[in-house]
């Protein structure tokens, strides 16, 4: 093998439109989540590989990233080749923005690149989750209900995730939320049983692209995620956007940001994106990233 930079690229994510447990059809408890794809934010890698057998990583904190890369050439039957990730990413971590999912996806991505080889996205899901211990499901193309600390698909909708236009904000800018230090929530028997009713509403809201019914599954889950990481004046948020004529809210189950969820056609967007921002701003939010799905 010629050594050969590979290349990788992984967008993020703004938090979820949907998390949370439920029963397979061996009655097993599943963790799932489907992310709200983020395509303003990305992380990018560069793997320059060399005969060493040792793996470097620069910035070196991306610890995971480094060991996702070691784990994609050992699954190739490359675990004698060595060499230096590097990445780049204008993801904020530890927000709820998916960065080490991006990183490590991007990684993965650029360490087969490097050796002539590709991975497929459930082959990219498994090698990201166990790098991770738990990840988002960014590395999907499609939309799909993710069992996250698995890195299995319990549902492909062999759809995209519908076009939403999307305001996003940090609610708590001085907050940090690490995955693995975050206790995964212990959800009651209703709540179970309201994640099967969502599970089907989201089902049918991503088939049929109805946004309406989408924005509704993304608030029932971001209310039910206030029991376990409650998001700071997430009631006044919520009233604010409501008036606004929004589709909805959506917010990272373990991070500190929010997303409020408008239809991309609706003639009054501008004027009601407008509003929005003057009441958010009166609630001392500002920074608003807005983007497309």
């Amino acid at each position: 093998m010629t050594p050969r930079a590979g290349k990788g690229r992984s967008i993020a994510q703004h938090g979820e439109l949907f998390q949370g447990q439920i029963e397979d059809t061996a009655s097993r408890r599943r963790r799932c989540l489907l992310s709200l794809p983020c395509k303003a934010l990305y992380s990018e890698a560069t793997f320059l590989p060399d005969f060493t057998g040792i793996v470097t990583v620069d910035p070196v904190h991306k610890t995971k990233a480094k060991k996702v890369v070691k784990l994609t050439l050992e699954y190739l039957n490359a675990s004698e080749v060595g060499g230096m990730i590097t990445l780049h990413s204008t993801v904020p971590e530890a927000k709820g923005y998916g960065s080490s999912t991006a990183d490590c996806v991007a990684a993965a991505i650029s360490a087969a690149d490097a050796i002539e080889r590709s991975l497929s996205q459930k082959e990219l899901a498994r090698l990201v989750v166990q790098a991770e211990l738990a990840s988002d499901n960014i590395m999907f193309q499609h939309a799909v209900l993710f069992a996250h600390r698995e890195g299995v698909v319990l549902e492909d909708y062999a759809q995209h995730v519908p076009k939403l236009e999307v305001v996003g904000f940090d609610t708590a800018q001085d907050e940090h939320v690490d995955t693995l230090d975050y206790p995964p929530a212990v959800y009651s028997w209703r709540q179970i049983e309201s994640f099967r009713m969502l599970t089907g509403a989201l089902r049918r809201a991503v088939q049929r692209e109805d946004l309406r019914l989408l924005g509704r599954v993304a608030t029932a889950s971001a209310s039910i995620n206030e029991c376990f990481l409650p998001k700071p004046k997430f009631k006044e948020i919520r009233r604010i956007a409501d008036n606004e004529g929004a589709l909805g809210l959506s917010v990272a189950h373990s991070g500190t940001v929010l997303g409020v969820l408008f239809d991309p056609k609706d003639g009054q967007l501008e004027r009601r994106i407008e509003q929005l921002h003057g009441g958010l701003s009166r609630l001392g939010i500002s920074n608003f990233l807005r983007f497309q799905t």
